[in-house]
């Protein structure tokens, strides 16, 4: 498919869905390559994404979060057959789904901050102080080399992050 039937695709889809046209154009080129690949060939990609929860964020710092590729509906994380994937602006973790001992709702506090924070193998990723959701690492996985870690490994043994459907992704979670 050439790229300009591929942006044609994307734009008509972006129009009917609403979705952002990097969005429209992955799923154009998803939906083409398994149509290449014929009937009965069952998709390889069983993720599922679970948005992050950006219900208490001020204006501000949601249109800051915004301009930075996040957002309501865009950022979250992605869990599939094995791995987890944390999507933030200017974070990123991969967690191997063998290394999940743990997922519950957690009753830590964390009013008057959001944003991504770690100490001591915890970290913290909300936009919210509600639908907090822990995750229990073990081996610990480590986070690669990013500005929000000044740019080195930090070592991750529970993450607390705040979801849209904090229950649907513990239910995932454990459902496999």
């Amino acid at each position: 498919m050439s790229h300009d039937k591929i942006r044609a695709a994307a734009r008509k889809r972006m129009a009917q869905t609403g979705e952002p046209y990097a969005t429209a154009r992955r799923e154009v080129i998803k939906n083409h390559q398994e149509a290449d690949a014929g009937p009965g060939v069952a998709s390889s990609s069983g993720a599922r994404f679970f948005a992050l929860d950006y219900s208490d964020m001020g204006p501000v710092s949601l249109w800051t979060d915004t301009r930075h590729g996040g957002g309501p509906g865009r950022r979250g994380v992605v869990l599939d057959s094995t791995m987890l994937r944390v999507l933030v602006p200017g974070f990123r973790l991969d967690v191997p789904r063998a290394s999940i001992r743990s997922a519950s709702r957690s009753a830590r506090s964390v009013r008057g901050t959001y944003g991504v924070h770690g100490s001591r193998g915890r970290w913290l990723v909300n936009g919210s102080y509600t639908g907090l959701v822990e995750i229990i690492i073990d081996p610990p996985c480590y986070t690669p080399r990013q500005p929000t870690t000044l740019f080195l490994k930090s070592k991750v043994s529970s993450l607390t992050i705040s979801l849209v459907d904090p229950d649907g992704f513990i239910a995932a979670v454990e459902g496999s």
